[in-house]
């Protein structure tokens, strides 16, 4: 009688048996039961994820841990599709990244388990199984990297669709063309908020010094967008601030702000500016007719006289600045209250006008803004 054949298994003979095995892998359905019964035990959040996409998640980690077993090698994250799909689903289906992790691993450990069993039940060496083993725990270490990963990009993604969402409707808001549902979202997103007003800055400076509430959006260097009223940007960023009102009332707020920034940056005025610090010189950019009329009357004539007449009108400038009175003007310059005549005499002079005349004042005082304004013009 012939005795049995203890010999070691050669290696093609191992290697056909692990196929074997492999294959016996792919087509055991117990192995989905075993994890979604295990996984909804241990993270009670899978009970909400329909039973179909739980199996077709863990056919997916299956071939994938079958695939790693074949080639003797776990893929680098970026070719694992299967956790960036499973994750955007899972976290879809309300599931957070812990869940999603945990669930794969409990879909690793049982196929690892299964494999184990196999390799014994097939008579494998026992070195098969630890190298099975240690293969699927690199896969699982790099399975969790991906999702790892696929989590940043997703957040990423949202962040940014995010933010596209809030600057359309900002824009919307802000010219007054909101669609129903922005229009009704509006209503919800300022349902007992306080007043707020429009905000258009200057060119901003790069890089900001602060980052800017998120109500606020860049356009073409600038940021435009609304703030709570008392709200205020850092000192080093220069803007105008529309009325206050309720939301609804943001487009005449956003038209208000335009036109004080476009009046400030033509003034040569910083800082922050309102309809009460700028009054009627917001006219002045609207009217490059009667600019052009103001320069040639009254500021040309002086400026042809050279430093002279740069001292004059600044001179001028202070004169107004402070209300017609002569003393506080000439302090201000500083020069003696003599000085401050002899400049206005030669204003006069020089213009053929009289400062003494009301029409007269309110002329040099918008042409003087034209031009750039005087020192108290120029001061935020």
């Amino acid at each position: 009688m012939p005795r049995p054949d203890h010999r070691e298994p050669t290696a093609a003979t191992a290697a056909e048996r692990l196929d074997e095995i492999l294959e016996e892998l792919s087509r055991d359905d117990s192995i989905a039961e075993t994890v979604i019964q295990r996984g909804r035990s241990q993270f009670p959040a899978y009970a909400s994820v329909p039973i179909a996409d739980l199996i077709e998640a863990v056919h997916r980690n299956r071939a994938l841990a079958i695939q790693t077993l074949r080639s003797g090698v776990s893929p680098p994250p970026e070719q694992i599709w299967e956790a960036a799909l499973s994750t955007s689903e899972r976290l879809a289906q309300g599931l957070s990244i812990t869940d999603i992790m945990g669930g794969f691993r409990e879909s690793l450990r049982v196929i690892q388990n299964r494999v184990i069993e196999l390799t014994g039940e097939r008579g494998l060496d026992p070195r098969v199984a630890l190298r099975a083993s240690t293969l699927l725990w690199d896969l699982g270490d790099t399975f969790s990297a991906r999702i790892s990963l696929a989590y940043r990009e997703i957040q990423i993604a949202d962040e940014v669709a995010r933010k596209q969402e809030l600057e359309q409707f900002v824009r919307r808001l802000l010219t007054g063309d909101l669609t129903d549902a922005e229009h009704r979202a509006a209503g919800s997103r300022f349902a007992g908020s306080g007043p707020v007003r429009a905000i258009v800055t200057a060119p901003l400076p790069v890089p900001l010094p602060a980052p800017l509430p998120d109500t606020l959006l860049l356009d073409q260097g600038r940021a435009i967008g609304y703030v709570a009223v008392g709200e205020t940007l850092p000192a080093t960023i220069s803007y105008s601030e529309g009325s206050p009102g309720e939301w609804q009332m943001l487009p005449e707020s956003y038209r208000l702000a335009q036109q004080l920034q476009a009046t400030a940056e033509l003034l040569g005025r910083s800082g922050r500016s309102t309809l009460a610090d700028l009054s009627w010189r917001i006219g002045v950019p609207a009217s490059p007719a009667l600019n052009e009329f103001l320069r040639r009357s009254y500021i040309d004539p002086v400026l042809a006289e050279g430093e002279f007449g740069a001292l004059i009108l600044d001179s001028i400038g202070a004169f107004i600045e402070h209300g017609l009175r002569v003393d506080a003007a000439a302090k201000s310059l500083p020069v003696h209250p003599n000085t401050l005549r002899y400049r206005m005499q030669k204003f006069e002079e020089l213009t053929e006008s009289s400062l003494g005349d009301f029409d007269t004042l309110v002329e040099v005082a918008w042409a003087l803004a034209v031009a750039g304004g005087s020192k108290g013009q120029h001061a935020d």
